[in-house]
């Protein structure tokens, strides 16, 4: 079941991997068909974010690149017992198109959010500490800066 979280920052709507988004009418969502690439991706976590009381909720994930047991935190999520150590090698980040600009291929991906706050003040750190993914999956070149994951390549 998915479970509202509140670690330091926004309050966020936090979803185990299998869990259905269940959305609420008043929240802006990206592409339903493609919630089979996230649901129980090994690295990603889905979480809802409203950042003021008038605005939808709005989806993004949460990435760990740090080989966190995500299911034991799914556990400790839905039993009341995580806290703030289970999120810490996570970064959020927003599911979104690019076009590569040495080969032009279109690559859904995953890129770090580093507008939302809700893991707490400590995003230096993360972003330091945190695995990236640098090269286009087609022809090898650099991509855009801060993409964590490539959906089509999962």
């Amino acid at each position: 079941m998915a479970v509202t979280l509140d670690l330091g920052g926004t309050p966020f709507v936090f979803f185990p991997a299998g869990e259905p988004w269940g959305i609420p009418g008043d929240v802006v969502h990206g592409d339903q068909l493609e919630d089979p690439l996230l649901i129980d991706h090994p690295r990603l976590r889905r979480i809802l974010v409203r950042s003021y009381p008038s605005m939808p909720a709005l989806p993004y994930v949460l990435h760990w690149s740090d080989g966190s047991d995500l299911h034991a935190v799914d556990s400790r999520v839905t039993a009341g017992t995580v806290d703030a150590k289970d999120f810490q090698g996570a970064l959020v980040a927003e599911v979104r198109s690019v076009v590569c600009r040495n080969c032009a291929a279109i690559l859904r991906v995953v890129v770090a959010e580093t507008a939302i706050s809700v893991l707490g003040g400590d995003l230096a750190p993360r972003i330091a500490e945190h695995e990236f993914r640098q090269n286009c999956p087609v022809c090898g070149e650099p991509t855009l800066p801060y993409v964590v994951e490539h959906l089509d390549a999962a």
